[in-house]
């Protein structure tokens, strides 16, 4: 019975009422010529209410049950001085059953099995001799019989708290009956024989009748029915023997029994009957719960043998497989009738283990089975598993070994990987691999750590890696780390949880030299994600190092020469700009004054002198022309030339590039076309450089094509572009030398062979014009093929479809 702590005082407060209302009810059915009740269930109560309540409250409970006990008698019309004896001994009496059953101080009374109810027998026997003894003494102070009152007192006490208290320990536990309409019967059977036996007039000795019923009970209703049913059994068979009836009564009616002894008769049956009963309700539940228990641990058992990724296997000690987990055939991909029925030698073992799998049952004892073993086995499909054996024995009671029990667990995987980390380890390769504990004492140390720090494993292992880390450096690092230890310092970023970095250290071999590392430290977690170390991977970049120090010396080297040749191109490109000017000054005089002695300014030229002046002029057009190419080029690669940013209409451009290429033809048998669209095609650029791009190309092409040949010169739109291309059929371009075709100064193989004048700047110019209006520039020839040079311009917008004429 559990009470909620704050209703424990009025629970308290109740049961002690209930004890008055008893003890008035025992006085009443007390035979008339007796001192004491034959039933007295304020016992049962008052052992109950000491039970389960706190140890604090037992002084003030022990005092409320003599009271209340002491006021029932008294109530019943009893002496105040034989109540207040009665009272205290009733207190009595609970005190020491309860303390009985209250030994240790923290649990709560149980009562599960015949040890409890052994335990509860003794507290009531105890309590009972308590009352009795108490009461005798009671009574005989007031000059009664003591024996009738201790004989009397005794057994009804015992029955009272051996039924009620049962009851009160059990009333929460949750009953469940599986037959409801057997319980219904059960009860009205035992009813029946119960007033069949005591009822008043009926002579018969029957008292046999309720005992089998009671049985009943307990073997198929559980100890609460059990313990209800003796209470009920209890209260009626008290009253009918009160009134008369009953067998105990019929020695009543004869005068060969008296009323005390009646009704001790009848207490002692109560006790009979719950000594057989209870223990027998307990022992059933307890079996139940036992059954109830092994099946679980059956099926937990089963339940972890189908789950289990592991071998387990049960034979007899001849060897023969009995029982197989589902992995068994998992792991091995046999059958359940190819394993189970079988020898354990046939099936999965190996050939050249089968003699020694027999030796393990030789004796048929199970003394040859060894607790541990790793070997192979053989899968159905032909494979070979590596396994660790444990091995056991299942004994008897008498400790005689009957089952064995192996487990096998499936290492193969690990087993394959250890060899490989073994030959990893072991193996003669360049890069060091050193693992570390938390401390960063050093636990692993391969070939390639040995070779780099010239040192064996047996000389390092249990070192801490900073031993072998250069001083200066670790200090220093450990000082920008703010770390308070080397090794803190070398682990404290991959510690925070930063990837892993990889960073030069130098460490120091046996011999004292100095080695560039390049060095990786990351962290090592077991499988539940705990750090358990660090795994240390180096190599040795000593030689790489020093080749990229050498490298960057060479290219600083390189880049000075690169920013030399600069310079020198600077004061090339100055010197060019200022010999230009120079030399474009006193050429115009020449030319000027070489006009004017043409034309009779300075005087009549002698005929002979005429073809001398025309030499002198043309000479110096060319160096005028050649100046002003490099002045030209000169400011565009410094960006000091001056860009206009109008709409070019190319079309026009090209028709006053026609006009302006007929001086050209004068002399020359060539055929020229023009292909220009009737729309426009519009721009954005300067119109004096681009004119200087077309008028640079179709000089080209009438220079290098012989008389004979044909020049075509065709502007259209495509892809949002303009696309201006001149094609001519001269002595072309070699393949191999277009990649220096645009370079200043270049001229083409065929035409020095050939004597064709030229500097070789005005592709460089049209290139770099091209360029600055965001266009490009494309050739396509060979050699004695021809020419062509498309050059592509962004247009300024869409034009409408072109109609292209010929000219």
């Amino acid at each position: 019975m559990t009470v909620q702590p704050r209703r424990r005082v009025l629970w308290a407060a109740a049961l002690l009422a209930l004890v008055y209302v008893c003890g008035i009810s025992a006085v009443y059915f007390a035979p008339e010529s007796s001192s004491v009740a034959t039933w007295w269930p304020a016992a049962g109560v008052s052992v109950v209410l000491i039970v389960l309540s706190p140890r604090s409250w037992w002084p003030t409970l022990v005092a409320g049950i003599a009271v209340s006990s002491g006021l029932a008698n008294l109530t019943a019309g009893r002496s105040p001085e034989l109540s207040l004896l009665f009272g205290i001994s009733n207190a009595a009496e609970a005190l020491v059953a309860g303390a009985f059953l209250r030994r240790r101080p923290h649990d709560k009374p149980r009562f599960e099995s015949p040890d409890d109810f052994f335990r509860l027998v003794v507290a009531c026997v105890l309590g009972a001799v308590t009352v009795g003894v108490g009461i005798g003494l009671s009574v005989a102070v007031t000059g009664g019989d003591a024996w009738e009152a201790v004989r009397t007192v005794t057994p009804s006490h015992l029955a009272s708290t051996l039924v009620i208290v049962p009851l009160a320990l059990i009333w929460n536990e949750r009953t469940t009956v599986a037959h409801r309409s057997e319980l219904v019967l059960q009860s009205a059977l035992l009813t029946v024989a119960t007033l069949a036996v005591f009822w008043p007039e009926q002579p018969l000795a029957l008292v046999f009748l309720p005992l089998p019923l009671l049985i009943w009970a307990g073997l198929r209703f559980g100890t609460v029915v059990v313990s209800g049913q003796l209470l009920a059994l209890g209260v009626l068979t008290t009253f009918l023997t009160a009134r008369g009836g009953g067998p105990f009564a019929v020695g009543e009616r004869s005068e060969s029994i008296d009323p005390a002894m009646a009704g001790a008769l009848v207490q002692s049956y109560l006790v009979c009957a719950a000594l057989m009963c209870l223990p027998l309700s307990l022992a059933v539940a307890q079996r139940a719960q036992l059954l109830s228990r092994l099946t679980t641990e059956r099926e937990l058992t089963n339940i972890t043998l189908d789950t289990t990724n592991a071998i387990i296997l049960v034979s007899d000690l001849e060897g023969t497989i009995l029982r197989a987990n589902p992995a068994t055939f998992r792991l091995t991909g046999f059958l359940e009738d190819q394993i189970v029925g079988r020898p354990l030698w046939e099936g999965f073992t190996l050939p050249e283990r089968v003699g020694t799998v027999q030796r393990m049952f030789e004796g048929g004892d199970g003394s040859q089975i060894p607790g541990s073993r790793e070997a192979d086995i053989a899968t159905a499909s032909g494979d070979r598993l590596r396994i660790v054996w444990n091995n056991d024995l299942v004994r008897d009671e008498s400790g005689t070994p009957i089952y064995a029990v192996m487990t096998g667990v499936d290492v193969t995987g690990e087993r394959t990987t250890s060899g490989m980390i073994r030959h990893l380890l072991e193996s003669t390769i360049a890069t060091a691999l050193v693992g570390l504990d938390d401390q960063g004492r050093i636990t692993l140390f391969n070939r390639g750590a040995q070779q780099i720090l010239g040192r064996d494993a047996d000389q390092v292992m249990g070192r801490k890696i900073s031993e072998f880390i250069d001083p200066d450096q670790l200090a220093q690092w450990v000082q920008r780390q703010g770390a308070a230890s080397p090794f803190e310092a070398l682990v404290q970023d991959v510690d925070r949880g930063s990837a892993p970095q990889t960073r030069d250290w130098t460490w120091v071999r046996a011999d004292g030299r100095p080695v560039a590392v390049s060095t990786t430290i990351s962290v090592v977690e077991n499988v539940v994600g705990k750090k358990i170390g660090y795994l240390c991977v180096g190599r040795d970049v000593t030689d790489q190092r020093r080749s990229q120090e050498m490298l960057v010396a060479a290219l600083e080297k390189e880049r000075q020469g690169v920013e030399r040749l600069r310079q020198l191109d600077a004061a090339k490109n100055e010197f060019v700009s200022t010999v230009s000017h120079e030399l474009r000054t006193p050429t115009t005089s020449i030319v000027g004054y070489t006009e004017m002695l043409r034309d009779g300014s300075a005087g009549d030229p002698l005929p002979e002198q005429l073809p001398l002046l025309d030499a002198i002029a043309r000479n110096g057009e060319r160096l005028i022309g050649i100046a002003g190419d490099l002045l030209t080029l000169a400011g565009l690669e410094s960006g000091n030339t001056a860009w206009e940013r109008n709409a070019v209409d190319l079309g026009k451009l090209v028709a006053a590039g026609e006009e302006a290429m007929r001086p050209m033809l004068a002399s020359r048998h060539l055929g020229v076309r023009f292909e220009v669209p009737d729309d426009e095609i519009t721009v954005i650029g300067d119109e004096g450089h681009l004119d200087r791009v077309l008028m640079n190309l179709l000089s080209n092409a009438v220079k290098f094509t012989e008389d004979g040949g044909s020049i075509t010169c065709r502007l259209s739109t495509v892809d949002g572009e303009a696309r201006l291309e001149v094609t001519d059929t001269g002595i072309g371009i070699p393949e191999e030398e277009q990649k220096e075709l645009f370079s200043k100064f270049f001229r083409s193989s065929t035409a020095q062979d050939r004597a064709i004048q030229g500097t070789g700047l005005g592709l460089s110019i049209i290139a770099s014009i091209v360029a600055a209006h965001g266009g490009r520039i494309d050739v396509r020839s060979g050699h004695l093929a021809g020419t062509t040079f498309t050059v592509r311009l962004p247009l300024l917008r869409h034009p409408s479809r072109p109609e292209f004429s010929a000219t």
